[in-house]
């Protein structure tokens, strides 16, 4: 593989790889700026989802919150994303930390996370993938503390073009993350808005206990650790998924549970829950994360 694209940027090395694909940290010739390079293998899923993917992140290219792409290239055999370079994922950060995030740290990265999505779904996008592994820390000096919101490969336009909703559908295949995923889609049920906030509670839950009830459920293959999965979900009320930990995070819950269909989620309300309880704790807005007490507290050491 050349290391070389589009004679501007140059790969510099490989920083990870998943089921679709590679992303490399790139620089550009010129400016000597880092980026991101992600390259896929050319198919027929993976260029329509890549287009789609890179219309989304066009869409929201001068948001806060949102990484800028550059250029989206289709070559001979792969497809090329050279996006704005960015830190760790929150679940790479919760490793980091030895799987332990103090309360401050998960109440900003609640509210910054539900203010991405919000945004998102202010334009009649919803995400459906929703993870750790999605949201990642920016580095620039001025973004230094800033959560983006990435992956935009499931997302889908909830709003149609005559401005109504997308119809009620309980004949759906399964979409997104099994460990995170709502009830509902595990029922087969058209996703909307109140899924990715779901989806976002199960996030910030494991991120205060650890382990959600569900993880570690096996099965012999997909099918059988998906359908373990939903039945251990479905079963565990939400006093039991939130015991120990504060109590907005039920009333954060409940609120996700009782949303209808086409439902419009109180954000605001949602957002209160965690700023109310920050400001009760008398916690510093410093954007100070766990994840950077620890390398301070290593630079010192050395």
């Amino acid at each position: 593989m050349s290391l070389e694209i589009d004679n501007r940027y140059k790969i510099v090395k490989k920083i990870g790889e998943g089921a679709f694909g590679k992303v490399y940290k790139g620089i550009h010739l010129e400016t000597k700026e880092y980026v991101a390079i992600k390259i896929e293998k050319k198919s027929e899923n993976t260029i329509n989802r890549l287009r789609h993917e890179s219309l989304v992140y066009d869409y929201f290219r001068n948001t806060i919150g949102f990484p800028k792409i550059y250029k989206f290239l289709e070559r001979k055999r792969d497809l090329v994303f050279i996006m704005e370079f960015l830190g760790p994922n929150l679940e790479e950060l919760y490793n980091y930390c030895n799987k332990k995030f103090t309360l401050k740290t998960v109440l900003m990265i609640a509210i910054q996370v539900l203010n991405r999505i919000e945004t998102l779904h202010s334009e009649g996008f919803i995400h459906r993938d929703i993870k750790p592994d999605n949201f990642l820390i920016g580095v620039k000096k001025k973004k230094r503390g800033r959560i983006f919101l990435i992956d935009f490969g499931l997302s889908k336009k909830y709003i149609t073009k005559k401005n109504k909703h997308i119809p009620y559908n309980d004949k759906k295949n399964f979409t997104g993350s099994y460990r995170y995923s709502s009830i509902r889609n595990h029922k087969g049920i058209e996703q909307s808005r109140r899924d990715d906030l779901e989806s976002i509670g199960y996030m910030l839950i494991y991120f205060l206990t650890k382990k959600l009830p569900w993880q570690g459920a096996g099965g012999t293959d997909r099918k059988t650790k998906r359908k373990n999965i939903f039945n251990i979900k479905k079963n565990i009320s939400l006093n039991s998924l939130c015991k120990n930990i504060p109590t907005e995070f039920l009333l954060y819950m409940k609120h996700c549970r009782s949303l209808k269909f086409t439902d419009k989620p109180n954000y605001k309300l949602l957002k209160e829950l965690f700023i109310d309880l920050f400001k009760s704790k008398h916690y510093k807005l410093d954007f100070i994360y766990d994840w950077n007490n620890i390398a301070r507290r290593k630079k010192c050491k050395n």
